[in-house]
C-alpha cells in the first residue's frame, strides 16, 4: 500500500537521521522551523557553526525525559514548573550535577553546569519523534540569518539537497512567527526568561508568563509537601498481607507500579501530569491525573484504571480484579528509604524499588543469550529455527556464538555507548535461518551501538535502528 507524500517525507527523515544526518522539521505555529540530528555535530554542520558548539536536546519520550531528570540540580516543585515549560513548547535552561553515571548523550547539551533542553515532539510527526528516545536541535537556520519561518524560507537558506519536512499546510496561519522562549531555573528556583520567544510574546510578556510558572510551582509545593515520593520510580512487591495473614500471589507472578511526572502532549487538560503504571500477571494497567493529584495527603488517589484488554486466565483475572479493586480504593502510601507500603481496609502491600529487587545485571562476565532482533529501532522478532546464540564481554575483549561460528572481537565503553572493533567469525557453513541471524549480529557489533540494560536483559541499538534483544543466560 502506498503512503501518503507526507509520511514518506518522514520515512525518509528518519533514514536520514539513522545516517548521521541532520533535518529540517516543522513545528506547531507560531514557531519557527528546527533542525534535529542524532549527532549534535550534524545540526551545527548544517547551520554553518563550529561543530563543537552545545546545542539544545529534545527529551520527548519518556525514557530520555527521565533520565535527564535525575541530574538537574532542583527541587521537585521546580522540576514540575520545568515540566510545565516543556508542556508549553518552551525551552528549558537548568543546572546538571556532575556525575560519573550521566548519560553521555546528554554531554552535547551542557555547558558549564547548565544543559539546554525541550519537547520538540509534533502529533504531526509522529514518524520522527516516536523513532528516536531524543534529538539534538536547534532553530533552523543558518548563522547570521533569521530562523525559518516556511519551509520555503528554509530552502533558501540551507544548501541544496538539505532534507526538510515541509508541513506549511498541516499548521494555523500566524501573523508573526519565532523561536521558543528559553526559561532559565536557578538551583534555588528562581526563574528568568533567558532568551524571549513566542509564548512570553502570546503570554503578555516575560512577567505575566513567569508568574504562571510560579503559581504553578507554588501550587505543586502546597500538593506534593516536603515529604519523599515515589515518582520516577519502578517498585516491586515483596510481601502481601491481607487480614493479618500472608497472602500469596499466583506463581511467577509479582506486583509491579510505576509512577512518573510528565508534561502533557495534548494540548487538552493539565499541562503536567503524575501517571501510575501497574501489572499484576496480565494486562498492563495505568492512570494519570493532574500533577499533585496522584499522591495527596498521604493517599495513592487513582479515579480509575485503564489498561490492555488481554483475555486472562480466570486466576490471573481475578488476581488482577483483586488488585485493581484495592489500587482504586485511595490506599495510605508511606515510602521508607527504598520501600514503598501501601494499606487499604485490612490489605498490606510491600514493595522495593526495582534497582534493588532486580538489580540490573553487569556486562561483563555473563553469557547473553541472543532471544531476538530488532528492527526500526523497536520491532522485535524471534529468530525461528536458528540455532542459539550469544555474547559475552569481559573488559575490551568480545567472544560469542553466533549459531553456527565462533565470535571474537574488541570493544571500548562508555555509560551509553560501546564501540566495536576487529570482529570475525570462524568459516563454518550455516543453516539459513542461522546465516540469516549471524549477518544480523555482525551487522550490530560495529561502533556507537546503544546499549541499555535492565534487569537481566540488554539491548544492543545501532545509529540505523538494528539491534539485538539478549537476556542474561
Amino acid at each position: 500500500m502506498d503512503l501518503p507524500e507526507f509520511d514518506r517525507a518522514q520515512i525518509h527523515a528518519v533514514e536520514v537521521l539513522r545516517g548521521g544526518g541532520a533535518v529540517v522539521v516543522t513545528r506547531p505555529s507560531p514557531m519557527t522551523y528546527g533542525v534535529v540530528a542524532r549527532d549534535a555535530r550534524a545540526v551545527n554542520v548544517l547551520k554553518g557553526r563550529p561543530v563543537d558548539q552545545a546545542v539544545g536536546i529534545s527529551v520527548h519520550l519518556e525514557d530520555a525525559h527521565d533520565q535527564l531528570f535525575l541530574y538537574l540540580d532542583l527541587r521537585s516543585d521546580t522540576l514540575a514548573a520545568a515540566d510545565f515549560a516543556l508542556a508549553e513548547r518552551m525551552s528549558v535552561l537548568a543546572p546538571i550535577r556532575p556525575d560519573p553515571a550521566m548519560p553521555e548523550w546528554l554531554t552535547p547539551a551542557i555547558k558549564e553546569g547548565w544543559v539546554l533542553f525541550f519537547d520538540g515532539a509534533w502529533g504531526e510527526l509522529p514518524f520522527l519523534w516516536t523513532s528516536f528516545p531524543f534529538l539534538y536541535g536547534s532553530s533552523a537556520n543558518r548563522t547570521g540569518e533569521a530562523p525559518a519561518a516556511s519551509a520555503a524560507e528554509a530552502r533558501a537558506q540551507f544548501p541544496p539537497g538539505t532534507v526538510i519536512i515541509d508541513a506549511d499546510d498541516r499548521r494555523t496561519p500566524a501573523a508573526a512567527y519565532g523561536v521558543s522562549t528559553i526559561i532559565r531555573v536557578e538551583p534555588d528556583g528562581r526563574m528568568s526568561v533567558h532568551r524571549s520567544g513566542v509564548q512570553d510574546q502570546e503570554a503578555g510578556g516575560a512577567d505575566v508568563l513567569l508568574d504562571r510558572l510560579r503559581e504553578f510551582r507554588s501550587a505543586i509545593g502546597v500538593l506534593d509537601g516536603s515529604i519523599r515520593m515515589p515518582l520516577g520510580k519502578t517498585y516491586l512487591s515483596t510481601a502481601v498481607v491481607e487480614d493479618g495473614e500472608a497472602k500469596q500471589l499466583l506463581p511467577k507472578t509479582r506486583i509491579r507500579l510505576q509512577f512518573a511526572r510528565q508534561p502533557n502532549k495534548n494540548e487538552e487538560g493539565p499541562r503536567v501530569l503524575d501517571s501510575v503504571r501497574a501489572h499484576v500477571g496480565c494486562n498492563s494497567l495505568g492512570a494519570a491525573v493532574g500533577a499533585g493529584e496522584l499522591l495527596t495527603h498521604g493517599s495513592l488517589s487513582v479515579p480509575g484504571l485503564g489498561g490492555t484488554q488481554m483475555g486472562c486466565q480466570p486466576p490471573l483475572r481475578d488476581q488482577e480484579e483483586w488488585f485493581k479493586t484495592f489500587l482504586t480504593s485511595k490506599p495510605s502510601w508511606q515510602l521508607n528509604g527504598d520501600e514503598l507500603t501501601l494499606a487499604s481496609g485490612g490489605t498490606t502491600i510491600t514493595l522495593l524499588d526495582r534497582k534493588i529487587a532486580e538489580p540490573d545485571s553487569p556486562l561483563d562476565g555473563i553469557r547473553w543469550k541472543v532471544v531476538a532482533t530488532i528492527t526500526n529501532g523497536d520491532l522485535r522478532q524471534g529468530y525461528g529455527r536458528a540455532e542459539p546464540a550469544w555474547i559475552s564481554f569481559d573488559r575490551d575483549r568480545l567472544t560469542g556464538w553466533t549459531g553456527c561460528n565462533e565470535l571474537s572481537g574488541s570493544f571500548t565503553r562508555n555509560n551509553t555507548e560501546l564501540n566495536f572493533s576487529d570482529v570475525a567469525t570462524t568459516d563454518h557453513p550455516c543453516t539459513p535461518e542461522s546465516a540469516a541471524l549471524q549477518t544480523t549480529i555482525l551487522a550490530v557489533l560495529r561502533p556507537a551501538v546503544t546499549y541499555t540494560i535492565n534487569h537481566n536483559q540488554l539491548t544492543l541499538l545501532t545509529p540505523s535502528g538494528t539491534g539485538l534483544a539478549l537476556k542474561a543466560g
